[in-house]
């Protein structure tokens, strides 16, 4: 009788120590946020809102990967406004900058480079965020750079609806626009 309270005690025991103190492994996916910049600072801040909201809405871990080049002449790039401003809400968070695209297609061909060169794994998840009004054409040149993934799309919602009006202006340079970046690479 004695030995099989022993053992069931040290039963107990046991069973208490591995569900609390021995921490499980969580299969956690690590989320790899493009965030592409904007020429514009009102829709560049509807994005980094959304993404800001797509951070403190999960669990996971994140890394960004911000993409946006100088244009116009501004002497500092959309990456580093979007990461400075991003830093201020999270400044513990892993990023990476891209600041020599100057298009979304220069996005999409400089963050295949990058997940080539990284630590990205099958497991990890791929989300873009863009505005609405840009999704399509995004889709479509993501497509033409980077076929073997099926990205997540975090969306910022924008009322700017002479954006809206020019996209299927911008669609038409889709071809193009993959080309140009592509022969860039190299």
């Amino acid at each position: 009788m004695m030995v099989t309270a022993s053992i069931t005690l040290i039963s107990i025991i046991i069973y208490y120590a591995i569900n609390n103190y021995i921490v499980q492994p969580r299969n956690e996916v690590r989320h790899v946020i493009l965030l592409l910049g904007c020429a514009n600072p009102i829709i560049q801040n509807q994005r980094i809102q959304s993404v800001i909201a797509y951070i403190n809405s999960n669990s996971d871990p994140v890394t960004l990967y911000l993409s946006g080049g100088s244009n116009n002449g501004n002497v500092e790039t959309e990456a580093s406004i979007m990461q400075r401003k991003i830093q201020d809400v999270h400044p513990n968070i892993d990023i990476y900058t891209d600041h020599t695209a100057t298009n979304t297609a220069e996005n999409f061909v400089n963050f295949s480079k990058w997940m080539q060169e990284s630590d990205l794994k099958e497991s990890d998840k791929v989300v873009i965020t863009t505005s609405d009004f840009h999704k399509t054409r995004a889709e479509k040149l993501f497509n033409g750079v980077i076929s073997e993934i099926i990205p997540e799309w975090n969306l910022s919602v924008s009322d700017c609806r002479s954006c809206w009006e020019s996209e299927p202006i911008h669609m038409k340079n889709v071809d193009a626009d993959i080309f140009n970046a592509l022969r860039i690479q190299l």
